[in-house]
C-alpha cells in the first residue's frame, strides 16, 4: 500500500506502510517492554499511594420550624429578623463555612484521621518528612492549627445542593474508612448545634425587644399584638430546643465504606502499558521513517 510522495530536500518519498509494519514486527519485543516497564514503574507508584475512602449522606431543612408566620410581619415592621424557613442553598452555605470546619476540629481534634501517621499523637505535632530531616527542618514543626483545617476540608469535603429535590449531599473522603463516617457525623452534629445557637439567640433578642416595646407601648390593641408576638417567639424557642426535629433531618446516614474510593490501581495500570505501547510503536515507526527517507541534498550555492 502505497500513499501520495512526501517531498524532502527536494527529492521524492514514497511511503510505504510494509516498511513500517516490517519495522515494528521486528522490535516487538522492544516496544513490549516499554509497555511493560510503564505498566511496572506505575504500579510501583501507585502502590506508594494510601487508599481513599469515601462516605456520603443526606439531608433535608426541618419541616416548618422557620417559616414565618402571618402575624409575624410585625415584627418584620419593627426591624426584627424572625428567621425564614430553611433551604437546601442555605444549608450548603453552613457546611461550606469556614467557622464550621474551624469548629470541630478545635473540638474534636481529628486530625489523626485526615493525616493518619504523620501526627504524633503524644504531641500533637505533626511529625517531619524525611526530606525535612534531610535538610535539618525537623525541629520546625508544629501543631497544625485553623488554616490549615480548612485547606484540609477544602479538598476532601463535597457539598451539593439539589435544589429540584430540596436536599443537600455530602461526602468526605481520607485514609480511613470510619475516620470518613465520622467526620461527617462531627459536621452533621456541630451544623444542628450552631442552627440551635443562633435561633435561640435570636429569639431571646427579639423577646428581650419585644418586652421594651410592650413596657413603652399603652395602646390597648398594640399590646396584645406584641403579646401575640412575644408568645410565637416563645413558641420558636421551645422548637429550638427540640434538637432531633430541629434544622435538617438526615436522609441518608453516614455509613462506613466498604470499599476504597481511588487509587483505582488496575485501570491505572493498564491505561498506562496501553499508552506506553502505542508510544512505543511511534517512536520505532519515526525513527524507522527516518532511515529510509533519502538523505538530503547540499547545494553548494547555499
Amino acid at each position: 500500500m502505497t500513499g501520495g510522495p512526501v517531498p524532502r530536500g527536494g527529492d521524492e518519498a514514497i511511503f510505504d506502510l510494509r516498511i513500517y509494519v516490517a519495522v515494528l514486527r521486528k522490535a516487538w519485543w522492544k516496544i513490549l517492554l516499554v509497555s511493560l516497564a510503564g505498566g511496572v514503574l506505575t504500579a510501583v507508584v501507585t502502590l506508594q499511594m494510601p487508599n481513599i475512602y469515601t462516605s456520603a449522606t443526606i439531608i433535608t431543612p426541618a419541616g416548618d420550624e422557620g417559616k414565618q408566620a402571618p402575624s409575624l410581619g410585625g415584627l418584620a415592621t419593627l426591624g426584627i429578623f424572625t428567621g425564614g424557613p430553611s433551604k437546601a442553598e442555605d444549608l450548603e452555605t453552613l457546611f461550606n463555612s469556614k467557622d464550621l470546619t474551624v469548629r470541630v476540629f478545635r473540638k474534636y481534634n481529628p486530625w489523626p484521621i485526615l493525616l493518619k501517621d504523620k501526627i504524633d499523637p503524644a504531641t500533637g505535632r505533626v511529625r517531619s518528612a524525611w526530606t525535612d530531616r534531610l535538610l535539618g527542618r525537623g525541629s520546625e514543626t508544629k501543631p497544625p492549627g485553623d488554616w490549615d483545617a480548612i485547606r484540609g476540608v477544602k479538598d476532601r469535603m463535597k457539598v451539593s445542593a439539589n435544589k429540584k429535590a430540596g436536599t443537600l449531599s455530602l461526602s468526605f473522603e481520607s485514609p480511613s474508612a470510619e475516620g470518613s463516617a465520622e467526620m461527617l457525623k462531627y459536621f452533621l452534629e456541630e451544623g444542628k448545634s450552631r442552627l440551635q445557637e443562633e435561633a435561640l439567640e435570636r429569639a431571646a433578642r427579639n423577646k428581650k425587644f419585644i418586652e421594651e416595646q410592650i413596657g413603652r407601648t399603652v395602646d390597648a390593641l398594640t399590646r396584645d399584638r406584641l403579646y401575640t408576638l412575644y408568645g410565637q417567639e416563645v413558641e420558636r424557642e421551645m422548637m429550638a430546643r427540640n434538637r432531633e426535629q430541629f434544622g435538617f433531618r438526615i436522609i441518608d446516614s453516614p455509613r462506613v465504606p466498604d470499599r476504597k474510593s481511588r487509587p483505582m490501581r488496575s485501570r491505572t495500570v493498564a491505561v498506562t502499558a496501553a499508552l506506553s505501547f502505542l508510544a512505543g510503536c511511534l517512536f520505532f515507526a519515526y525513527r524507522a521513517g527516518n532511515r529510509n527517507l533519502p538523505p538530503r541534498r547540499v547545494d553548494g550555492n547555499s
